[in-house]
């Protein structure tokens, strides 16, 4: 107990202190913005794919039920995590956004993945039609950041090596690096600056990049489609 308790009143990386400030500071409303946003964008996508007539039959009422299951449950871990930012329990923001983290991704996938089933269905509609595209790229980026953010703060010593200038100190994390991180592997293929010392994050690097292989396939195979 008293180690914890060292661990968190004595930032020794960067990923300790961005923990102080998220438990502590604005950074955990910037954290609920976050995962408003990945339900929102995953919500208005399900919406529009559950509205048309791409889906029919079993597929439907299974991903109805998906949708549903996913609304009761970002409402419970948005509900816990707003009590803990209000009382405050910092050590209660963690493990509820590390479970949304993981469902989210889940979602990612299958939202990509429904892309890829239905890309050969709107033909001749203009690159307007393009958006979900945009959108599931969006919320790719947004959910990788998070996760990104998490092992970074529950891996020892921190899951990345930041760099920093000959002489000093590494700069203290914050989620615009991360952002930065994740925007680069759904772009480059990697990260640019960063060293990634977290084995568990070269495999969540991995699927994004999969995933942004995917959408981008998607992507050119819509666009194609939408001008013929």
């Amino acid at each position: 107990m008293d180690s914890a308790k060292d661990t968190e009143s004595s930032p020794a990386t960067p990923a300790t202190a961005l923990r102080l400030k998220l438990a502590h500071g604005s950074g955990r409303w910037l954290c609920l913005i976050g995962l408003a946003a990945i339900w929102l964008i995953d919500d208005s996508l399900s919406g529009v794919l559950l509205k048309s007539d791409i889906l029919d039959g079993e597929i439907k009422i299974i991903d109805q039920l998906f949708e549903h299951f996913s609304s009761y449950l970002f409402m419970l871990v948005t509900s816990i995590m707003a009590l803990a930012i209000l009382r405050p329990l910092p050590r209660v923001l963690v493990p509820m956004a590390s479970i949304y983290s993981c469902f989210a991704v889940v979602q990612v996938v299958a939202n990509v993945f429904s892309m890829i089933l239905t890309a050969h269905v709107k033909t001749g509609t203009g690159l307007t039609e393009l958006w979900d595209v945009a959108a599931v790229y969006a919320m790719s980026v947004i959910v990788f950041m998070m996760v990104y953010l998490l092992l970074d703060l529950t891996t020892a010593g921190g899951a990345f090596v930041w760099p920093c200038r000959e002489g000093k100190p590494p700069p203290d994390s914050h989620l615009i690096d991360y952002l930065f991180i994740s925007l680069n592997v759904n772009s480059t293929y990697g990260p640019t600056s960063e060293a990634v010392m977290s084995r568990t994050c070269k495999l969540v690097m991995a699927l994004q990049t999969i995933l942004s292989i995917l959408m981008l396939t998607v992507l050119i195979a819509r666009a194609v489609g939408a001008t013929s």
